[in-house]
């Protein structure tokens, strides 16, 4: 494998225009590549979704935002009020009450608790 197709392996729209490469991962990418991954039988390939947009969380209650991992369904993780997400591509089969977010981690929050959202 030649030295620029050990990096980039190709590229391909999905989603209208959102471009999604795929790299092969090496110790010096490997830290900050996206946590979705997908593998083959010997190379694994790191998937890197590309954010639609930026929120801020502010859950009113005082309480940190809770994080699922779909829709009304199992906590994984939370968020502290002033964490900046980054929104993820969707069908919108969620329901517009839940968004998306990729990072810092990848699950669904309530959407009612961003603000200041930048697309």
């Amino acid at each position: 494998m030649n030295k620029k197709s050990a990096t980039t392996l190709f590229k391909v729209a999905v989603v209208g225009l959102i471009p999604i490469t795929l790299t092969q991962a090496t110790p010096a990418n490997a830290a900050i590549q996206s946590r979705s991954t997908i593998s083959e039988t010997s190379d694994s390939l790191q998937l890197v979704q590309t954010p639609i947009g930026y929120c801020t969380v502010a859950d009113p209650t005082g309480t940190p935002l809770n994080v699922r991992q779909k829709p009304n369904g199992k906590v994984i993780g939370s968020l502290k009020n002033g964490t900046i997400v980054a929104l993820g591509v969707t069908d919108g089969s969620e329901g517009e009450k839940w968004t998306k977010i990729i990072r810092p981690l990848e699950g669904y929050v309530w959407s009612d608790y961003l603000t200041d959202c930048k697309y």
